[in-house]
């Protein structure tokens, strides 16, 4: 297993960091988690019509090294990009 970290970009401020990340058995298990979680934070930015929605979750490894970005708009049913 190893440890994927998940970043989230909003449209102001920095990014904020995982300090914890999760185990899992490889990249497209973060990739799942990433979108999961992508979906979540859109859902309650939608419901509490946050001013600094959510542009991105960049999945880093153990080094900091970036893995991979997915973007927000990447995450909506293609009906709502």
């Amino acid at each position: 297993m190893a440890k994927f970290y998940f970043g989230y970009q909003k449209t102001t401020g920095p990014v904020a960091q995982d300090e914890v990340g999760l185990d899992l058995p490889g990249l497209e298990e973060a990739r799942a988690a990433a979108v999961a979680s992508a979906r979540e934070l859109i859902s309650d930015d939608v419901k509490v019509a946050r001013n600094d929605p959510l542009i991105a979750v960049i999945v880093t490894n153990e080094e900091g090294q970036e893995l991979m970005r997915i973007a927000a708009k990447d995450v909506l049913p293609v009906q709502l990009r």
